[in-house]
């Protein structure tokens, strides 16, 4: 009986390895598929994968990958509010999320604080627009706090950029499309005087507009168009409330004998006004005026723009008013009873003290439409010690969180000043 004998013969180290390489392993290795793995998963997925390795971290934050995301996943989802005080400079972070994930709402809790600041700057940060993930803020420059330097900045990524000095500034707004372009671009509305001679011994000014813009690919300042004077109100106060929507800014205001909306094209670089909703005022009406704290909100969701306004808040109702996509009319899009609302938290009921009657206490802090449908939009409101959101179509409302007493003035109820939306964007600054 014959026996067979058999020889192993050792295959080289490097043969080895990929035999012994995992197809998870493999892939992981490849940064095309790792990429492509890699961009399907949601904008908050993406910021804990940055923390796998140095090498996630690059390829995530690489401009190529994150603007291909931005673009592709746009419009993201509100993920919550910064809400301003009324009295002081500090802010508080409401989520949006339905997710229960608590290190989720924890990590976002800690991209705001009390007060928000910089990591390398003394001073507060000062909210003035937020737009599609980025937001336009301003910080005092000490020792001397009469000087303010504008940034953008990326609440996410914590990046930040330095704007270019600015002189007799009126107003700012930031315009950021990230399905039409991975930069964005800051408008700012100046103003100037020319002194013209009328004797010997005296002049007189004048003064005018123009626009300039700032743009994070092409660098400086430039002068764009000089602003018609029948475009402004005649005395220009605050146009702080500003709004980027459908490709172009908007500076609003709001005066006794006007409440208009100065609006720039920023590709046609067209210039026009736009008038708000006419509500039912009771100016004729001695027994009924207008509430001095009249309650006005602007805001864009998902490429729409809403505006409310409550002038009788001892009234249970609050409209909401739409734009149309040709930016020339508004109508009214959901209607809103309080009743229920007030039903359930009862705190939101006052007297008012000089005139003895029932009055609603509330403050409108936000709107998200739907990403699907109208049954999924909703109102957010802040209510005494809380803030809760109100779906429309349902007429169903959930609180979202408390605040302590301090935070909404106690007894005597002011609500937030303003309130910014929060999106998680990897956008680069």
């Amino acid at each position: 009986m014959s026996s067979c004998s058999r020889t192993r013969t050792k295959a080289p180290r490097s043969a080895r390895i990929r035999i012994s390489s995992s197809p998870a392993k493999i892939v992981v290795d490849l940064d095309d598929v790792l990429l492509h793995i890699l961009s399907f998963l949601p904008i908050k997925t993406l910021i804990k994968c940055k923390r796998v390795s140095k090498r996630w971290r690059s390829l995530i934050t690489n401009p190529n990958f994150s603007n291909r995301i931005i673009s592709s996943k746009h419009p993201l989802p509100i993920s919550g509010l910064y809400l301003k005080g009324t009295r002081d400079i500090e802010y508080r972070f409401v989520s949006l999320l339905d997710d229960d994930d608590e290190e989720v709402n924890e990590q976002l809790l800690s991209l705001s604080s009390s007060p928000l600041r910089f990591i390398d700057h003394p001073s507060p940060i000062i909210v003035m627009q937020s737009t599609n993930g980025l937001l336009l803020c301003k910080c005092t420059c000490p020792p001397n706090h009469f000087n303010r330097n504008f940034y953008v900045y990326n609440p996410t990524t914590k990046q930040k950029t330095l704007l270019p000095r600015i002189i007799d500034h009126v107003a700012l707004s930031l315009a950021f499309d990230p399905s039409k372009s991975p930069h964005y671009k800051v408008f700012c509305l100046r103003k100037s005087s020319i002194s013209s001679p009328v004797s010997p011994v005296s002049s007189v000014s004048s003064v005018f507009y123009h626009i300039e813009v700032y743009s994070s690919n092409e660098g400086p300042w430039r002068r764009l168009v000089s602003v018609p004077s029948s475009a402004l109100p005649q005395t220009v106060t605050d146009l702080s409330n500003t709004v980027f929507w459908n490709g172009a800014v908007h500076w609003f205001w709001f005066g006794p004998n006007s409440r208009d909306c100065l609006s720039f094209d920023i590709d046609t670089e067209e210039i026009k006004t736009l008038s708000l909703p006419f509500l039912d005022h009771h100016q004729d009406d001695e027994e009924d005026p207008p509430d001095v704290g009249t309650l006005r909100f602007i805001e864009e969701s998902r490429g729409n723009l809403y505006f409310i306004e409550v002038n009788d808040l001892s009234s249970p109702d609050l409209s909401v008013y739409e734009m149309n996509r040709t930016g020339l009319t508004w109508f009214l899009k959901y209607h809103v009873d309080l009743e229920p609302l007030a039903a359930a938290f009862p705190e939101m009921i006052r007297t008012e003290y000089y005139t003895y009657r029932k009055i609603y206490s509330f403050s409108v802090i936000g709107f998200v439409k739907g990403e699907t449908d109208a049954e999924s939009s909703y109102i957010v409101l802040h209510i005494p010690n809380k803030a809760v959101k109100y779906y429309f179509i349902s007429k169903t409302f959930k609180k979202l969180c408390s605040f302590e007493t301090s935070d909404d003035g106690g007894e005597n109820f002011y609500g937030f000043g303003r309130s910014f939306q929060f999106i998680e964007s990897l956008a680069n600054v």
